[in-house]
């Protein structure tokens, strides 16, 4: 299930990027017949290919495979960032998800597809403002 993801993952990334297996191949490391295998779930992915991937793509690539495992990535320097566009990204998502809930009380998936940008930039802002918060939790447990 893992490598059937990590090639959905490329999949999805090559779709989205207009890129070949050659491309992909470039990004980590590996020639373009390499890439589609992986890409079909087909190969295993050594660990440099895995993190040059990560690199290049952050969460598209790594992070349908690590919910697996209940984890994801978060970009080390998702400390940075406004508060203002932080709040401007949260109060956008609320905004989708009320009006996605207008007609009922769920969001199915197309609204919830419709609302993807949003939702990313609220994730990492939330992220940023854990990752801020994480300190003064470590330092308040005495």
């Amino acid at each position: 299930m893992l490598l059937e993801t990590l090639g959905d993952s490329l999949a999805k990334i090559r779709r989205e990027d207009g890129a070949t297996d050659d491309d992909l191949g470039a990004v980590l490391g590996k020639s373009g017949d390499t890439a589609e295998r992986y890409r079909a779930g087909g190969s295993e992915m050594g660990v440099v290919a895995f993190l040059r991937g990560c690199r290049a793509w952050d969460g598209r690539f790594a992070n349908p495979a690590l919910a697996l495992v209940g984890m994801k990535l978060v970009e080390i320097d998702s400390g940075e960032g406004s508060d203002r566009a932080g709040f401007t990204a949260l109060a956008t998502l609320l905004a989708q998800l009320s009006e996605a809930l207008e007609d009922d009380n769920i969001v199915d998936d197309r609204e919830l597809a419709a609302m993807a940008a949003a939702v990313e930039s609220a994730g990492k802002h939330i992220d940023r403002l854990r990752e801020r918060a994480r300190p003064r939790l470590i330092s308040n447990r005495g």
